[in-house]
This record gives structure tokens, sequence and C-alpha cells, in this order.
């Protein structure tokens, strides 16, 4: 079993986008590992798919913090001087809401969307 879950937030707003006929939300999270001197932020790429993802798209601002599980991915992409990085991706399973953005903007809800039966 492969299940993960971060605490983090948002360095910039999530992004609906369309894969054939099913659409991602995308968004990064940064979350804190480490102590003291040795406290790094650990960057995660995370997507929601489907009706959810539209869902909690417009919900995902910069500063929002949250709390995702899903399954851990590795994925490669080409850098614009066509050297192979790796990235780590999550596939979200669950997202909970905690704090609002500093700009004062709440999730209109903390019930989870990805709660609710929607079928695809």
């Amino acid at each position: 079993m492969n299940t993960c879950t971060f605490v983090g937030g948002l360095p910039r707003d999530a992004e609906l986008r369309a894969v054939g006929e099913n659409k991602v939300c995308n968004f990064s999270l940064g979350s804190n590992v480490g102590f003291g001197d040795n406290k790094k932020t650990l960057w995660i790429e995370c997507g929601v798919w489907g009706k959810r993802g539209e869902a909690l798209n417009d919900n995902l601002k910069k500063g929002q913090q949250v709390v995702v599980s899903g399954e851990l991915q590795t994925k490669e992409y080409q850098d614009k001087e066509g050297q192979t990085k790796t990235t780590l991706y999550l596939n979200v399973q669950s997202l909970a809401f905690g704090s609002a953005p500093k700009n004062g903007n709440a999730a209109p809800n903390t019930n989870d969307p990805l709660d609710d039966e929607i079928p695809f």
C-alpha cells in the first residue's frame, strides 16, 4: 500500500487542465521537513482528477494551508536545458483545508469535496 499524507501551503493558485477527456486540478505543496539548521521545504506536485478537481480548483489559492493524502509517485520531465529531472507527484485521494490564505479569503466550507460520491 502506498499512501502518504502531507501538510503544507500552496505557493500559487491551483490550475485546472484538460487531459484528454478528463480534467485535473494541479497544485504545488510546500511541506517543511527537518528541524533547526536542517529544516528544508519539500515540494510536492499534487493532482486531483475529475469532477472532484473541478470542485476544488476555485478554493485552492496561494497561501492556503491543506492536508493531503494519496498515492505518491515520481515523474520525470525535461528542463529548459534538456536535462532529465525527477519530481514527486501525489495523486490526491483526500484533502482537508487548514488556515486561510493571508488575504483573508477563507475556503467557502471545510467539508472535503473528495468525500462526496461523484460518478466519473
